[in-house]
């Protein structure tokens, strides 16, 4: 569960920006917290573990099932917190168990199948119902949808944990100029909600787009080294996870593309 504080994370960019006195003069909070939901976005868009989850999730009736959205009630995070928002999933990882009626109670591991293997099997199996899941079908081409054997009941709650992927969470941005929410002496314990070891990197991105906007502050030297600092880091982590090295050049930082692999 991330710890970082959102005002920590501003107050870093804001000193590196020189805008410390006061906060938030020469760059909004506004701004800023955009930019951190942008950050995270392009973050877990590259490394998409930045934004692993594993939780409980309670099925709907029949066979087909979706991460994206899942409402907050259908939710019980392996964390133990409470999720305010429905969760955008991206990638459905591997199913882990049934969890019960409550959603709480580990029960059956289930397997994966092919699809084409279920429907030799049992061609009829769409139509089959049941409270236990034995196994799910899963096509990585549809990345956000898979099906269960067998259906879910009509009437009894269906839970599985499963790991997954998902977009973060919105940060809230309601702050004001006179009243801002996440000022470096204020009190606010919202945090970021991708992993804590992606600080730097957030940090960077920010400074780098508060350095490509358009106003008297602006430096475009300054903004296309953060911005470097930002890509070399994804680069790094990339091929520490996965052997290959995306070089990625290009972020959304201004009008350039927002990414690319060569």
């Amino acid at each position: 569960m991330p710890a970082v504080l959102m005002r920590d994370v501003l107050w870093r960019a804001s000193t590196l920006l020189q805008d410390t006195d006061p906060q938030f003069y020469r760059n909004a909070e506004h701004d800023m917290v955009d930019a951190v939901i942008d950050a995270q976005v392009a973050i877990a868009k590259f490394v998409p573990g930045a934004c692993a989850r594993v939780d409980a999730i309670r099925l709907v009736p029949g066979t087909l099932q979706t991460i994206d959205p899942i409402p907050a009630e259908f939710c019980k995070p392996g964390d133990g917190s409470t999720p305010a928002l429905p969760i955008a999933g991206t990638l459905l990882l591997d199913p882990i168990c049934n969890m019960g009626a409550d959603g709480l109670t580990p029960g059956r591991m289930v397997r994966v199948v092919p699809g084409k293997a279920q429907d030799s099997q049992d061609p009829n199996w769409h139509a089959s119902v049941g409270t236990v899941i034995k196994a799910i079908v899963y096509d990585p081409a549809t990345p956000r949808q898979f099906y269960t054997v067998p259906g879910v009941h009509a009437t009894t709650p269906v839970w599985l944990r499963l790991s997954y992927t998902a977009q973060p969470l919105k940060i809230p941005n309601t702050g004001t100029a006179g009243g801002p929410l996440y000022a470096y002496a204020g009190a606010s314990t919202q945090t970021i909600t991708i992993a804590d070891e992606y600080l730097a990197d957030i940090v960077n991105y920010v400074v780098a787009v508060m350095c490509m906007k358009p106003s008297e502050w602006a430096d475009a030297s300054k903004g296309a080294a953060f911005a470097g600092m930002f890509t070399g880091s994804l680069n790094a982590k990339v091929l520490a996870i996965t052997g290959s090295n995306p070089n990625l050049q290009f972020q959304q930082f201004a009008p350039t593309p927002v990414g690319r692999a060569k």
